[in-house]
């Protein structure tokens, strides 16, 4: 990742909270908890894949920067995660996110998500314009497709096809109107 790639990203995870200029991006970075989580967790990615010493340095400190707001916030995302542009958590707690999960673009994870592993048979894969509702579990070697609703407290333990609403324990396509209800939120 370039520095560019990280500046990118982090713009698109503010925009997705306000209109982006500096004023807000620095009262966001002091007082909003989805922004303090996906700030620390780009810069940290940037710098983790340098070499440098002065970037090792730089990744030390925002490190402990970031273990401190996942400890305040109880989202829990590893650096080994790949996200796409345009993250965000509206609301915080108890969000769990395996380090090899794939997720892609403008993203919504609500409190209460877990997205993990089923010991070594590998992790999830979301599209973009995903909605995780609250209490939402993904788990296991799946694919989750594109502007996809996963209702509250859904179960998903299988491929999820792109526009569709998911709900229930395991998780049935409700409906094709998933485009619809990912537009709340975006």
């Amino acid at each position: 990742m370039t520095f560019k790639e990280c500046r990118q990203d982090i713009k698109s995870d503010l925009g997705r909270l306000t209109i982006a200029n500096k004023k807000n991006a620095l009262r966001y970075l002091l007082f909003n908890a989805s922004f303090k989580i996906t700030f620390w967790f780009r810069l940290d990615t940037y710098l983790g894949a340098k070499k440098n010493i002065i970037f090792k340095t730089l990744y030390g400190l925002t490190y402990v920067i970031h273990k401190r707001n996942q400890l305040k916030t109880g989202i829990q995302i590893d650096f080994m995660t790949t996200c796409g542009k345009g993250l965000n958590f509206p609301h915080f707690s108890c969000i769990v996110i395996n380090g090899g999960a794939l997720i892609g673009a403008n993203c919504t994870i609500f409190q209460g998500v877990t997205i993990g592993s089923v010991r070594g048979k590998g992790t999830p894969i979301i599209g973009d314009n995903v909605v995780l509702a609250p209490g939402c579990k993904i788990v296991g070697n799946i694919k989750i497709g594109d502007n996809v609703f996963i209702a509250p407290n859904t179960v998903v333990i299988k491929d999820v096809p792109e526009g569709a609403t998911v709900a229930g324990v395991p998780a049935k396509v409700i409906n094709l109107d998933g485009a619809k209800n990912v537009l709340m939120y975006l």
